[in-house]
């Protein structure tokens, strides 16, 4: 009996310590927060072939970057139906579809609405986008079209054009490619080639920042502040955890030794380091940034007068035979450029210009 209980007393000692060990390991050697990067956001598979009714402007395994109004987008292609859209350090992915039948002279391939695959970005959960071929009889209407959309373009004079928008919770994408009588133009006013480059397709996942993750669910940045309130912090991916330090009764059971330890840190050293330097060239570059903006001359102020007539033609000339653009309302706000006698070559709040005779202008 002597013998059964003293097997049972030990039986329980070795319980609690396998319960106390697992605990230790279960809890990690690191009581601060977690330091985790994320993964990048899921991009969608590949898409089904574009059908060849479908007049699209972008080719498999092919990318377009254009420096548009908005700042810089980078559109990738395929496979199949899928576009991939970086703008602003996000990058995600939609499947398009395809029109059935033309939509204002277009086949091309589109999506509108919240993607199946999309996780937010910046609070932007829905796209308006569109692909395809756009055919004018002349140069004229081309350009009015563009004007008349309200989506500020970047454009060659082969035509290959490019327009997108934030606004509210949706990114609106815009791929067209212009024919103008049949055929691809050699020409047009105020395009500028150096702002569309078509090219092979080079991946690059969205970078992601690593943060603080604590206990109780609620995160952090993860900056040289943070960093210094929080130096027990252990950094963390979705495939390893790395130990900074271990108290005696852990580096039995763990991976903790000198080595290991100082392994940790260097490599948590290298990272500050490599922060630390890529903070100071973002610092020089804001610098270099500032002083440019400073060193441009600022533009010009113009007069402002508003519309007055109920319906008024805003022409490319300054005479009633010059060709009518497009038409004002009353009230509409405009910036006066230049006078030619009775005539006022004035600029809208959307950017579209054009001639308007001066006693339609309220000043």
């Amino acid at each position: 009996m002597q013998l059964a209980s003293h097997a049972a007393t030990r039986g329980r000692s070795i319980a609690f310590a396998v319960c106390v060990t697992a605990l230790l390991l279960l809890g990690g050697c690191a009581t601060g927060p977690r330091i985790v990067t994320p993964e990048p956001p899921p991009i969608p598979e590949g898409g089904d072939a574009v059908p060849e009714n479908n007049e699209i402007v972008l080719s498999d395994g092919t990318q377009i970057v254009a420096d548009a109004p908005w700042g810089r987008i980078k559109i990738e292609a395929g496979p199949g139906l899928r576009r991939v859209y970086t703008w602003r350090g996000n990058r995600r992915g939609v499947i398009l579809e395809p029109r059935s039948e033309r939509f204002a002279g277009s086949m091309g391939i589109r999506y509108e609405g919240q993607p199946p695959v999309w996780e937010a970005a910046d609070g932007i959960t829905k796209v308006d986008v569109e692909e395809g071929q756009r055919r004018f009889e002349t140069v004229d209407d081309a350009m009015i079209w563009m004007q008349i959309r309200r989506l500020r373009y970047a454009y060659t004079n082969d035509g290959l054009v490019v327009g997108w928008k934030t606004k509210g919770d949706t990114l609106t994408v815009e791929v067209w490619q212009f024919y103008i009588d049949g055929e691809k133009p050699t020409t047009l006013p105020g395009a500028d080639n150096t702002r569309v480059a078509v090219g092979p397709l080079e991946v690059v996942p969205q970078k992601m920042s690593p943060h603080l993750v604590f206990a109780d669910g609620h995160t952090e940045p993860y900056n040289t502040e943070t960093a210094a309130q929080h130096s027990g912090a252990r950094a963390e991916s979705k495939a390893s955890t790395s130990t900074i330090s271990c108290n005696w009764f852990q580096r039995t059971f763990t991976d903790c030794s000198e080595r290991a330890e100082a392994a940790a840190k260097a490599k948590a050293q290298a990272e500050a380091e490599a922060k630390a330097q890529a903070e100071a060239a973002a610092a020089a570059q804001a610098e270099r940034a500032a002083a440019a903006e400073a060193a441009t001359p600022a533009e010009p102020e113009y007069p402002s007068a508003t519309i007055s007539g109920s319906t008024v033609n805003i022409r490319d000339g300054s005479s009633t035979n010059s060709k009518v653009l497009f038409q004002a309302k009353e009230g509409d706000s405009v910036e006066i450029l230049k006078e030619d006698k009775g005539w006022r070559y004035v600029k809208f709040e959307d950017d579209r210009k054009g001639w308007v005779a001066d006693f339609l202008l309220k000043k």
